[in-house]
């Protein structure tokens, strides 16, 4: 019974996550005057597969051995993003052992792995692929300006923290209505561009990115985070190059 319980509380939580996208989402769309109130934003949500581009453990950067070797993997992405595959991929720009993050458009985690797998890099540079089911609003990601140049943002990763609990409980559902209160005024801001839960992901979360001046102006967005400052939620955040006109 307890786990029936815990699976009926991790099942409302999803709900309340993906309900926090919808916020983000629908924060940057404006009504004239007059309609303002009569009318609601329209927003679908999507299930994606997040894949993590993970370095091996050995790992001492690029050389000119393996230069051959990135060139063609840079084929392999560009090639996912052509065909529709990869709604968005890109390298974070700091050492950390993820060495870059692709949101994938699958029918399954299993189709999302295959994909990656056929990336030179896991197929012969002993770099490995984790798969993340992840929900994020359609239409966000679009396809990328040309000639293609890249941009940063800032991608966080929210964690279960050392608070973290699935009991439900009148604090619990209190720290919640702030969370995502300080969700859509990050989204009203302009500097949330896309967020969204994960599903049955072990201690992964959920997802913010960030546009803005810099990683410390994210990081402290994130932190200030009822939830996380309450320590049910934990902060990785990290540089992420992405196309022009990917994101907002």
């Amino acid at each position: 019974m307890s786990k029936l319980l815990q699976g009926m509380t991790m099942r409302s939580h999803l709900v309340k996550l993906i309900a926090f996208v919808a916020v983000v989402c629908c924060s940057a769309v404006t009504f004239p005057a007059s309609t303002a109130k009569a009318q609601e934003p329209k927003f679908e949500m999507g299930t994606f597969y997040l894949c993590l581009l993970v370095k091996p453990s050995n790992w001492t950067g690029q050389t000119p051995e393996t230069q051959q070797l990135f060139q063609a993997h840079t084929k392999h992405v560009l090639s996912l993003i052509a065909s529709g595959k990869a709604s968005i991929a890109g390298p974070f720009g700091d050492d950390t052992r993820i060495a870059g993050i692709f949101v994938l458009n699958a029918s399954s985690a299993e189709e999302a792995r295959a994909l990656e797998e056929a990336d030179p890099l896991v197929k012969t540079g002993g770099f490995s692929v984790e798969v993340l089911k992840w929900w994020a609003v359609k239409g966000i990601m679009k396809p990328p300006a040309q000639p293609m140049k890249m941009t940063t943002y800032y991608f966080a990763f929210l964690r279960r923290g050392p608070k973290w609990t699935a009991t439900r409980t009148p604090e619990t559902d209190k720290l919640q209505a702030d969370h995502m209160a300080h969700i859509n005024s990050m989204a009203r801001s302009g500097k949330l561009v896309i967020a969204g839960p994960f599903e049955n992901a072990g201690d992964y979360a959920g997802v913010f990115v960030f546009k803005g001046n810099s990683i410390d102006e994210a990081k402290a967005l994130a932190e200030a985070d009822p939830t996380v400052k309450a320590g049910r939620l934990v902060i990785d955040i990290h540089p992420w190059l992405v196309p022009v006109g990917s994101l907002p």
